[in-house]
């Protein structure tokens, strides 16, 4: 019997509305407010770089901090000074969060679910917490949940079963009575099912229904149906 139920961020409880470029657009607009000109394609790679970079000495499963890669990112064009790099986050976290809009039906779903008895938790691959908490609270749904674990706050990455059990450990939770809910056929469906969880594949339309999934979902509000006979 399920008891609980996580959710991932991206594709999943939210959808991406270019998040990613949204935010090195703001940190482009601050670096030229202050007399530094940078397109803001090339500062996104140079971010995607960094963190790669980072990840290279941490392993495939370690979350470097956004902060960390905005850094290292900085740092390469010659701007080293902390003052900087840290109004540079904050725009950063403002456009990510800017980029990530929440769906229709989430609110009905988490409604349901939490009405209905089951725990909830968010299991997020995310470089900043901040941007979970941001935009979990600016949508009103923290109120939902029983818990948010993002990457970067414990180190671990989906799909390293790590996070999971993290998460797992702290609900007190069996894996066999939880669920996980994402979009990423790797990182949700592979990686829940690898840490003994039951995994539900919300596939993006240009990913292909995970053959290992326990059920896929098109939309959230199908998992009122399917929730109960899992």
């Amino acid at each position: 019997m399920i008891k609980a139920v996580f959710f991932d961020i991206g594709y999943t409880l939210y959808q991406d509305h270019n998040a990613g470029l949204r935010a090195a657009k703001r940190v482009s607009e601050y670096l030229s407010s202050i007399g530094y000109y940078y397109d803001v394609n090339y500062l996104w790679q140079l971010f995607c770089k960094s963190r790669e970079a980072i990840r290279y000495f941490g392993g495939d499963d370690f979350e470097p901090w956004d902060f960390s890669s905005l850094t290292m990112l900085l740092s390469s064009i010659g701007i080293r000074n902390p003052e900087i790099v840290l109004n540079a986050y904050k725009e950063f976290v403002e456009g990510v969060s800017e980029g990530l809009v929440l769906e229709d039906d989430a609110v009905d779903v988490l409604e349901y679910l939490r009405n209905k008895g089951y725990i909830l938790a968010v299991v997020s691959n995310m470089g900043s917490y901040d941007i979970v908490l941001r935009i979990l609270s600016r949508d009103k749904i923290l109120k939902y949940f029983n818990a948010i674990v993002a990457s970067q706050m414990v180190g671990w990455r989906k799909p390293s079963s790590k996070i999971y059990e993290y998460t797992l450990r702290l609900l007190g939770l069996n894996p066999k009575e939880t669920v996980h809910v994402g979009d990423d056929p790797i990182a949700d469906v592979f990686g829940a099912k690898k840490a003994g969880l039951r995994a539900i594949h919300k596939p993006r339309p240009d990913t292909p229904p995970s053959p290992i999934a326990d059920a896929i979902v098109i939309k959230l509000s199908d998992l009122k149906e399917i929730i109960e006979v899992l």
